[in-house]
């Protein structure tokens, strides 16, 4: 008895919706409208994602007895391979005539060699216009996955699976005022995975899911366009298992290879300070803007990692000038986001180890750091000192906090166009005990 095949295509799509996770993949459900009356044994399920895997396959509403993933997909060289030793045709470009032949074989540079069926005459390379007179068995235009079913009345199916080649990630700008930010969060989306999905419902998952991998899976990141920090929100956030979830509000078309911007968070007149960090291993004064991820601060929206670009406005003509990008990693809500954007000119510092001494079992060590302010506005410094072993402070000229058991922190303020020197000494115990026991 012959197989009787059904072919269900993208044009028989009821809904499909995505589900777009930051690690290079995604999940895809389709529901299709699918007459079947019983007397099937085969359905072609085409124009799936060219990177699905497989084994994440799932399908409600067929009884699927065996399937295969089809991906042999039309091209010149596999056609003309196929029709080797077969009936072909010959059509004289200016008169139409046509030629009944049979292909011999196939040259590396895809020229052909064929024989004259009436006249048995070897033609090689000619300049006809070779015809085939069907596509081959086998051979598909789209990628598509081909079930064996046990025989099925139904007039729909659901089918999810995940594919490789999507990935989102989060970018942010933000338009620096005098004492306020505003921001704007996209949600960047790439398809890459070989299929174009209409009218999708999209969501994306912010976190870090746990997939076991035996390749590496590179997606290429660019440089993007800037977008206004006043754009309306087309997401909305909720909590997911351990993770968060973003659903658009509207459905979207996600073509093949094609990167899509959505806005996903905007925060206005979120208040900020700028401050400044002395790193001492790199000898640099680093500009540090520092913010909180608070609903009274304007935000107290979880915040997906990714790129912050930051720029200010020239005063001059008003024009955004770019000064300077970090990136964070997912933040939940009511936590701090300090951003370092450049190093800055006219800050400079020195700091040296003046004195070291021991004496009755202690171990004394004095600094001096030496700042100076050459801007004509005031500034506020950050810098840090570990002390490691018990150690006790013995003077400091300005005032500390104590950040873990073995780091201290100073915070100077300085006045335009000044210089101070911050001076602490500390002891760190170097006796030992010992203990003898009977």
């Amino acid at each position: 008895m012959k197989a009787i095949k059904k072919l269900s295509t993208a044009a028989d799509t009821k809904t499909v919706s995505l589900t777009i996770y930051n690690g290079g993949f995604g999940a895809v459900k389709e529901t299709r409208t699918l007459s079947l009356t019983g007397d099937e044994s085969e359905v072609i399920f085409s124009d799936v994602a060219q990177r699905i895997e497989t084994d994440s396959l799932l399908v409600e509403g067929l009884n699927i007895l065996e399937f295969n993933y089809d991906y042999d997909l039309v091209d010149r060289k596999r056609l003309l391979q196929r029709y080797i030793d077969k009936d072909v045709y010959l059509k004289d470009r200016k008169t139409g005539e046509k030629k009944s032949c049979r292909l011999l074989s196939i040259e590396g540079d895809g020229k052909c060699v064929l024989e004259n069926k009436t006249t048995k005459e070897i033609y090689i390379d000619s300049k006809d216009e070779l015809i085939l007179p069907s596509l081959p068995l086998g051979l598909i235009v789209k990628p598509a996955l081909v079930w064996k079913v046990a025989p099925t009345v139904t007039d729909s199916i659901k089918v999810s699976y995940l594919s490789k080649g999507f990935n989102w990630n989060a970018n942010y700008v933000v338009e620096v005022l005098e004492e306020t930010l505003n921001i704007a969060g996209w949600a960047e989306i790439e398809n890459q995975s070989g299929a174009t999905f209409d009218n999708a419902k999209l969501k994306l998952i912010a976190g870090n899911v746990n997939r076991v991998s035996d390749e590496e899976d590179y997606m290429l990141e660019e440089e993007r366009v800037v977008y206004s920090t006043e754009s309306p929100r087309q997401a909305e956030e909720k909590s997911f298992f351990d993770y968060h979830m973003y659903t658009l509000m509207n459905p979207t078309t996600l073509k093949d290879n094609q990167t899509k911007q959505i806005n996903i968070l905007n925060g206005l007149n979120v208040p900020y300070k700028r401050y400044y960090f002395l790193d001492r291993y790199e000898n640099k004064v680093n500009v540090v803007i520092e913010f909180s991820n608070k609903k009274e601060s304007g935000l107290g929206i979880p915040m997906p990692k990714g790129k912050i670009k930051l720029y200010k406005a020239d005063e001059a003509d008003d024009s955004l000038e770019f000064i300077g990008e970090d990136e964070i990693d997912h933040t939940p809500k009511n936590e701090d986001i300090k951003l370092t954007i450049g190093n800055a000119f006219d800050i400079t510092f020195t700091i040296n180890n003046v004195d070291r001494r021991k004496s009755g079992g202690f171990e004394y060590y004095k600094y001096e750091c030496v700042i100076k302010n050459h801007k004509e506005e005031a500034a506020e410094v950050h810098f840090e000192h570990y002390i490691w072993g018990v150690w006790e402070m013995v003077f400091s000229s300005h005032d500390y906090s104590k950040k873990s058991l073995n780091l201290i922190e100073f915070v100077v303020d300085l006045p335009a166009d000044s210089e101070v020197k911050v001076c602490f000494k500390y002891k760190i115990d170097r006796r030992i005990d010992v203990v003898i026991s009977h």
